[in-house]
């Protein structure tokens, strides 16, 4: 698998698509509705948000179900918890850089 690939994956397939939907609705809007533009890039922050939240609670309920973890175990599920968030940022900065662009050219 390539890296992007890989990335979507463990990020959760739904909530990444959740995401991806965000930003495929920002690209529309800036061409259909270009006053949308950042409040649809604030829903994908949202809902990348929401995913790590998501991901933070199941991996919660798995760490009390084991008990002890080892650290390392613990930072690998960190680290893949907060790939909906930081798509999320991404996804929300693509709103904002277009919203700019707009407003420059208006």
């Amino acid at each position: 698998m390539n890296g992007l690939f890989r990335l979507y994956v463990e990020g959760s397939v739904g909530w990444m698509t959740l995401v991806t939907l965000a930003l495929v609705a920002v690209l529309i809007a800036a061409w259909k509705a270009p006053n949308w533009v950042r409040e649809l890039g604030l829903i994908g922050l949202a809902i990348g948000m929401l995913g790590t939240l998501s991901g933070l609670c199941q991996a919660s309920a798995e760490i009390m179900k084991v008990g002890d973890i080892a650290p390392s175990v613990l930072c690998g599920g960190m680290k893949v918890v907060l790939i909906t968030t930081m798509y999320g940022v991404i996804v929300c900065l693509i709103s904002v850089v277009i919203d700019l662009l707009h407003r420059a050219r208006n």
